[in-house]
């Protein structure tokens, strides 16, 4: 798709959350994509975001800490909860009453806590390499979860190199650096300050969805890959034994960005969830 088809809306709920939504003439139902531990919108490649935007009304946002949105100081001011009711206000603000959504990595705590509380606004679920956190969270080695969350390097650039290396392997950061460096490109002037990353994993610690799982009623995929080695894909197998009617897709050979990685697959199922 061309990028000069595409209408994008950029907005700020009351709350201080930076929010856009993407779509084209042959959008239709909307779908919001959450994402994950200390990444903004900007971190989704844009060709992932274009393409789903043939499809769907695209809704993204900078989760708090993140981007352009509001950085909270103090470590209690970041959890799940708070950061899913950030969300319900960007689907107020976008006026949208029921729509599809997508949570990648810690955003899929995020997701589950919003169908949790808002069950009647969801029309599909799509969980992408995430976590119910609680008894059912598959902890990555130790050495990565520290490494996560003190990216090492002397430039920014260095810094986010240091993350990709931990989500991909040599061969495969090789050959999605391009999408990489785009992403960089896109995210490079709105870095995710310390207070944020110790905020973040606040909230992934604090966070346990294992009780939500039973009473999801809507279509729902789990999909991970099976070398991933900072949320191990026992989580999503995890997921996929307690959500009723839970599909599952493992792909091989496929690390922590599934979507960057395999983003043709990630895109038919994602379609195939939500009845395309």
């Amino acid at each position: 798709m061309s990028q000069s088809v595409l209408t994008v809306d950029e907005r700020r709920t009351d709350g201080g959350i930076a929010c856009r939504r993407t779509s084209s003439p042959t959008s239709r139902d909307a779908l919001v994509l959450v994402m994950g531990y200390a990444g903004s919108s900007r971190i989704w490649p844009s060709t992932f975001v274009s393409r789903l935007a043939e499809r769907f009304e695209v809704i993204t946002c900078d989760n708090r800490g993140t981007g352009a949105s509001i950085i909270p100081n103090l470590a209690e001011d970041y959890t799940i909860k708070l950061m899913a009711d950030d969300l319900f206000e960007v689907v107020k603000l976008f006026e949208v009453e029921r729509h599809h959504l997508l949570g990648y990595s810690m955003g899929s705590c995020i997701a589950l806590q919003f169908i949790h509380d808002h069950p009647e606004l969801v029309k599909s679920l799509f969980l992408l390499s995430g976590t119910a956190g609680g008894s059912l969270f598959a902890k990555p080695d130790k050495e990565i979860s520290m490494a996560l969350a003190n990216p090492q390097g002397d430039t920014l650039w260095d810094m986010y190199l240091s993350s990709w290396r931990l989500m991909y392997s040599p061969e495969v950061l090789d050959r999605c650096l391009p999408a990489l460096k785009s992403i960089y490109e896109n995210s490079k002037d709105t870095p995710t300050p310390v207070a944020a990353l110790l905020g973040h994993s606040h909230a992934f610690r604090g966070f346990d969805g294992t009780t939500y799982l039973p009473s999801i009623k809507v279509a729902t995929t789990v999909l991970s890959g099976n070398t991933d080695r900072l949320m191990p894909v026992k989580n999503s197998m995890n997921l996929a034994g307690q959500i009723p009617g839970c599909r599952s897709v493992f792909i091989d050979d496929c690390e922590h960005g599934p979507h960057i990685q395999c983003e043709d697959q990630v895109i038919a199922e994602i379609e195939r969830t939500a009845g395309y």
